[in-house]
């Protein structure tokens, strides 16, 4: 970064406008960049809404699981259809260049989201729960959609939007969405650079998939049973672990998820437990510890991260006995055969997505394991995969961190490429 950039970015972080640069509602740009409303750019329609039994085949249907992807939509990645005639098809069709945007969200966070499509080639239709923005003016497409992603326009999108149980925004409120416009040319130079990150970004998530595969096929071979593998019950080789903290924030906040362990601060960006957390469970390094609400679902984790943390006490913690290899068994207690399990091991709780955990059938479920020696092999052979694993997911990490640097620098206009 140069030091022409650096003071650039410094005078604006400090509120001062620099030369060739001005001041609007929605932020510092360059002198020469238009003011626009988003709807002199797209003209806004709710998707279809259609019985049961015309789903699965015909058209595709953009759904709000397209939009979240964070590559743009092709006619090819489109995961759901429509069986539609030719007039309702033209009605609600959706082009190259067009905008689709999420109609309702659970949080404010994912309100009003977007995304572009950019096939040529094909005709694609969308869901009631999407609105289409038909382009209507002259924009580069790859260049809008990025745009909208910016915090500024971001902000705006979640103060426009409004709901209490379900977030929603519509079509009149992205009327109202200002945005900053470079000319045409360097909108492509903009969308020419970025969409070198967008692909690098991709590549290193296709890499991670295939990496995804590869563990799951490892495990399996190394986790089926051999002859001279003993069978033993969780509740042989689990105990649980009933330590609490005596003060408060004794430790940092943990959160259980199907995807891990987070420290809560940053999986919600706050700390969301109560003020009052003595007597939270305390997880030291090495436990196991999962929700008997949502074991059935996936949330069960290894501590292999924090020295110590707290959770709370509706959670089970358990230590893993000496005789067995910690990393092994907790692998084994991830599997799709143990999921299985403690589906059975589970009874239908007050909501549809919560099942309580009966703790008899739990310590009943048996598994097989080898001698110790072999076990250490095996735990070892899947530490090394995992280093790997985790090695490909800090570089998507980073990746994903220097794309959106580089978008907020291209997309404000403090760094020109034309």
């Amino acid at each position: 970064m140069t030091q022409e950039i650096k003071r650039r970015i410094e005078q604006i972080n400090c509120g001062e406008v620099p030369q060739g640069y001005k001041k609007t509602a929605v932020g510092i740009v360059p002198a020469e960049w238009q003011k626009v409303n988003l709807n002199t750019l797209l003209e806004f329609k709710n998707g279809i809404n259609a019985e049961k039994g015309k789903f699965g085949t015909g058209i595709k249907m953009i759904s709000v699981m397209d939009i979240l992807e964070n590559e743009p939509i092709y006619y090819s990645t489109i995961k759901g259809s429509i069986d539609i005639d030719a007039d309702t098809l033209e009605k609600y069709c959706v082009n190259f260049g067009d905008i689709l945007f999420q109609r309702s969200s659970e949080t404010f966070d994912d309100a009003g989201k977007s995304n572009v499509y950019l096939d040529e080639e094909h005709t694609a239709t969308y869901s009631g729960f999407v609105i289409r923005g038909k382009k209507i003016s002259d924009y580069d497409p790859s260049y809008l959609n990025e745009l909208l992603k910016t915090q500024s326009i971001r902000k705006q999108v979640i103060r426009l939007s409004a709901g209490s149980q379900h977030i929603n925004i519509g079509q009149d409120a992205l009327s109202e969405i200002v945005l900053n416009m470079s000319k045409i040319d360097e909108q492509h130079d903009i969308s020419e650079v970025l969409s070198k990150w967008v692909e690098a970004v991709s590549l290193q998530k296709k890499l991670i998939e295939k990496l995804e595969l590869q563990k799951k096929a490892l495990i399996q071979k190394l986790l089926t049973p051999k002859k001279g593998w003993n069978p033993v019950s969780l509740g042989e080789i689990l105990k649980e672990a009933s330590t609490k903290t005596e003060i408060i924030n004794q430790y940092p906040t943990i959160s259980s998820t199907k995807k891990g362990l987070f420290l809560q601060s940053e999986y919600f960006d706050k700390d969301v437990a109560s003020e009052d957390n003595v007597g939270y469970k305390v997880l030291k390094l090495g436990q196991i510890v999962l929700s008997p609400q949502n074991l059935w679902l996936g949330n069960i984790n290894f501590n292999n991260k924090y020295e110590f943390g707290m959770v709370s006490p509706s959670y089970k913690i358990f230590d893993i006995s000496e005789n067995c290899n910690r990393v092994l068994i907790s692998t084994i207690m991830q599997t799709p055969r143990m999921l299985y399990q403690y589906v059975l091991s589970s009874e239908q709780g007050a909501s549809v997505v919560r099942r309580n955990l009966n703790m008899d059938l739990f310590n009943q479920i048996v598994i097989h394991l080898p001698i110790i020696d072999k076990q250490n092999c095996i735990a070892n052979q899947i530490e090394k995969f995992n280093t790997l694993f985790e090695l490909e997911t800090q570089k998507l990490d980073k990746l994903k961190q220097q794309q959106k640097a580089m978008q907020q620098l291209l997309l404000t206009g403090i760094v020109r490429v034309s």
